[in-house]
C-alpha cells in the first residue's frame, strides 16, 4: 500500500475511533484567544482590552491604540468556527450535572460565601455587594451559574476568587442578556444565549464575553482580560453512539435532528442545530441566524428514504412487547425509571425531574409509548445515569408533541401523525420526528452527540507572510509565501465541507530551514461545488505538525465527477453512480473499528454494485480510490434482509 492510501486508511480509522465516548476537559477551540466574541452583533471597546475580538455578523469599533492588545476577527473562517465551537461549549456547560437544582434563591452575594458546584437557576438572576467563591483548596474546583433568564450585576458588585478557585473554571451562563454595572470586579466568562452583553463604566473582568447572538459592549474606564490558566471542567463527548440491536431501527433518519415526512419546519429565534434538517412535503424556514452543522433537505431522494426509513421505524417500535402498562401518565416529579418498554393507553405528561437509570447496562432501552399526544411542562428535566444512552431512548406520541420552555429532553422523539412545537429555549440530545406534522421551533439546542471541541491550531514554525485560495477556470489556485522556515519537511493542502472535519488534497515539500522569502502553489483539481474551506498543514522533521488559518471560498459550476448511493440504507446490494468515467478505480469498505472488511478492485464506467455478502447490519465508511488517490469516502447503511 502506497504512502497516501495509507495515510487515507489511517484518516478513516481515526474517525472512527472518534465515535467513542470519553471524558476531556472543556476546550474554548477557535475561542481560546478571545477574550470577546459573538455569532451575530456589533462588538464596541472604549476600555483596556486584551485578547482577540471577533464577530460573525456585526460590525468591531474601539478596539485600537495603546489600549487594545491582540487580533480583530469579523465575518471569516475563524468566526465561523468560534460560532461553532461556542455552540459546542454552551452544550457541553448546559450538560453537566447540577448539584444544585434551584436550591440557591435567584440572587448572589451580599457578603455571600459559596462552594463549588453548577448551580441551576429557573429565572433570572443577579449578583449584589460582594460574593466569594470559595474553592475549599482545590485549583480544579468549578463554579457554573446557569440562569434561565438575564444576567445583573449592580453597581460596586465584587467576585473574590479563594482557596484555589481559577478564573478559567467560573462560567456565568444568561439565558438573555448579561448587564454589568458600574464599579464592578467580575470573575469568570460570561455567556450569553442570545442577548446582549455590557461591562459597565469601570468594570473590570477577568475573563471572558461569549454571545451566541447579540452586541457586546466594553464601556469607558474598564479593563477585560482572558484568564491566564486553562479550564479543567470535565466533560463527556463524542461523535456518535451505537443503538441496542432492538431500537437500531432510524435508518437514514439517524442523520436527522428534525425532520417531517410531511409540514414545515420552522425556527422562530436563533438556535443551535447539529444534525440534518428536513421535511419531504414543506418547507424549512427561520435557520438563518441559526448555528447549524448539518444539510437542509426538503423534497429530494434523501426526505423520500428518509419518510419510508421513519415510517418503518415508528412501526417497529409501536411492535415492540411492552413491558410495563401500569404506569400513570403523568412521568417525572423528581421519578427514576428503570429500562423498559413502557405502554399509556392515552395522552400523557412530563413534569419535573425524571430519571432514566439504566442500572449500569449500556445497552438499556427506554421506550415510552402514548396512546394520545405528549405534554411537557416548562423546565421539565429528563436525566440519563448508570450507562443510559440517548440513541436507546425514544418517545413515541400518537398525536400532537408540545414542549414548555426550557424543556431538557434526551432520546429521539416522534409525533405519529400529530405536530412537534418547542417554545424557546430548550434542549433535546436526540431528534425531533414527525411522520405527518409541522415543527415549531425558537432559541432551542437540538443535538445528535456532544461533540468534542479540538483544541486550537498550534502556531506554525514558519514565518508564513499569506496563504490564499482563489478560482482558476475549474480549478481552486492555494498559494502561500513563507518569510521564514525552521526544521520545514512539507506541506500539505487540506480541504473541508464544515470547517471542522479536513482531507488532504496535495503535499509540497518545503525548504528546511531559510530565511529567504519563498512562494508556493498548489491546485485542487477537483473542488467541490459548494462553500470549502481550506488550511495549510506544517510538518517539521520530527513530525510535530501545526495549522494555518482557514481559507473559505465558494465554488460554482463544478464541471468534475458526482456520486450518488441508492439504495443506502440497503439489505441485499447497493449501486454507486457517478458522472465520472472511471477507469481501474478501487473501493475499500470499513467497519466501525476501522478494519478493512470489503474491497472491490478493477471499477470502470459510470456504476457499479457492492453486495452485502457476509456483511452484518450496521454502518460502514466506503472510500473510492482513482489512481490510488482517495477521491471520495460516502457512508452506507445495511438494514435487516
Amino acid at each position: 500500500m502506497n504512502t497516501r492510501l495509507q495515510k487515507s486508511v489511517l484518516l478513516v480509522f481515526l474517525l472512527f475511533l472518534s465515535t467513542l465516548a470519553f471524558n476531556q476537559t472543556l476546550e474554548l477551540g477557535t475561542l481560546s484567544s478571545f477574550t470577546a466574541y459573538t455569532g451575530s452583533g456589533a462588538c464596541t471597546n472604549a476600555g483596556t482590552f486584551t485578547g482577540d475580538v471577533g464577530s460573525h455578523n456585526g460590525s468591531i469599533t474601539g478596539f485600537v491604540g495603546p489600549g487594545f492588545t491582540g487580533t480583530i476577527y469579523n465575518s471569516d473562517a475563524v468566526t465561523l468556527q468560534a460560532r461553532i465551537d461556542l455552540f459546542e461549549v454552551y452544550i457541553h456547560l448546559n450538560d453537566l450535572f447540577v448539584t444544585y437544582p434551584s436550591t440557591h434563591a435567584p440572587a448572589f452575594g451580599l457578603g455571600e460565601t459559596i462552594p463549588p458546584g453548577v448551580y441551576s437557576l429557573g429565572g433570572a438572576g443577579s449578583i449584589a455587594g460582594t460574593l466569594t467563591l470559595d474553592g475549599g483548596g482545590d485549583p480544579n474546583a468549578i463554579f457554573v451559574m446557569k440562569f434561565l433568564g438575564a444576567f445583573t450585576g449592580g453597581a460596586g458588585s465584587t467576585m473574590i476568587l479563594s482557596n484555589g478557585t481559577q478564573a478559567c473554571n467560573v462560567f456565568w451562563i444568561a439565558e438573555g442578556a448579561i448587564d454589568i454595572a458600574t464599579n464592578c470586579v467580575i470573575k469568570g466568562t460570561l455567556l450569553a444565549h442570545a442577548g446582549a452583553l455590557t461591562l459597565g463604566i469601570n468594570s473590570d473582568l477577568e475573563g471572558r464575553m461569549f454571545s451566541t447572538q447579540g452586541a457586546i459592549t466594553v464601556n469607558p474606564n474598564c479593563v477585560a482580560i482572558a484568564p491566564a490558566c486553562t479550564s479543567t471542567i470535565s466533560v463527556n463527548c463524542s461523535d456518535n453512539c451505537t443503538p441496542a440491536p432492538t431500537v437500531d431501527v432510524l435508518g437514514s433518519v439517524e442523520n436527522f435532528g428534525i425532520f417531517t415526512s410531511t409540514g414545515d419546519v420552522t425556527n422562530s429565534a436563533s438556535s443551535g442545530i447539529e444534525g440534518d434538517i428536513g421535511t419531504d412535503a414543506g418547507t424549512v424556514s427561520g435557520f438563518g441566524t441559526s448555528v447549524h452543522t448539518g444539510t437542509v433537505h426538503t423534497g429530494n431522494a434523501i426526505t423520500i428514504q428518509a419518510k419510508i426509513d421513519l415510517d418503518l421505524a415508528y412501526n417497529q417500535l409501536v411492535l415492540l412487547p411492552n413491558t410495563i402498562t401500569g404506569h400513570a401518565a403523568a412521568f417525572g416529579l423528581g421519578e427514576t425509571i428503570n429500562a423498559g418498554i413502557y405502554y399509556v393507553a392515552g395522552a400523557g405528561s412530563l413534569t419535573g425531574d425524571l430519571t432514566l437509570d439504566g442500572l449500569g447496562d449500556p445497552n438499556a432501552v427506554f421506550v415510552l409509548k402514548f396512546n394520545g399526544g405528549i405534554s411537557v411542562a416548562a423546565q421539565s428535566k429528563v436525566i440519563m445515569t448508570n450507562g443510559t444512552s440517548r440513541c436507546n431512548v425514544f418517545w413515541i406520541a400518537e398525536g400532537a408533541v408540545n414542549m414548555g420552555t426550557f424543556t431538557t429532553m434526551k432520546g429521539t422523539v416522534i409525533a405519529h401523525g400529530g405536530a412537534c412545537n418547542m417554545l424557546s429555549g430548550c434542549n433535546i440530545e436526540g431528534r425531533l420526528l414527525s411522520t405527518n406534522g409541522p415543527i415549531g421551533f425558537s432559541t432551542g439546542v437540538i443535538y445528535t452527540h456532544p461533540v468534542c471541541v479540538s483544541p486550537p491550531p498550534a502556531t506554525l514554525p514558519i514565518e508564513l507572510l499569506s496563504f490564499t485560495a482563489s478560482v482558476k477556470n475549474t480549478n481552486i489556485e492555494l498559494n502561500w509565501i513563507t518569510a521564514s522556515e525552521k526544521h520545514n519537511d512539507y506541506f500539505n493542502v487540506e480541504r473541508s465541507l464544515d470547517a471542522i472535519n479536513f482531507t488532504l488534497i496535495s503535499t509540497t515539500n518545503g525548504a528546511g530551514n531559510s530565511t529567504e522569502t519563498l512562494s508556493y502553489s498548489a491546485i485542487d483539481h477537483k473542488p467541490l461545488d459548494r462553500l470549502s474551506y481550506y488550511r495549510l498543514k506544517q510538518t517539521d522533521y520530527d513530525g510535530q505538525t501545526s495549522y494555518s488559518d482557514i481559507q473559505a471560498i465558494d465554488f460554482k459550476n463544478r464541471t468534475d465527477y458526482i456520486l450518488n448511493v441508492y439504495p443506502n440504507p440497503f439489505s441485499v446490494e447497493t449501486t454507486f453512480y457517478t458522472t465520472k468515467n472511471l477507469k481501474e478505480a478501487g473501493l475499500i469498505v470499513y467497519n466501525s473499528c476501522g478494519q478493512v472488511v470489503s474491497q472491490v478492485k478493477n471499477i470502470s464506467g459510470h456504476s457499479f454494485t457492492l453486495a452485502r455478502e457476509s456483511l452484518t447490519c450496521g454502518w460502514y465508511f466506503v472510500n473510492l480510490f482513482e489512481d490510488n488517490e482517495l477521491i471520495s469516502t460516502e457512508k452506507i447503511v445495511i438494514v435487516q434482509r
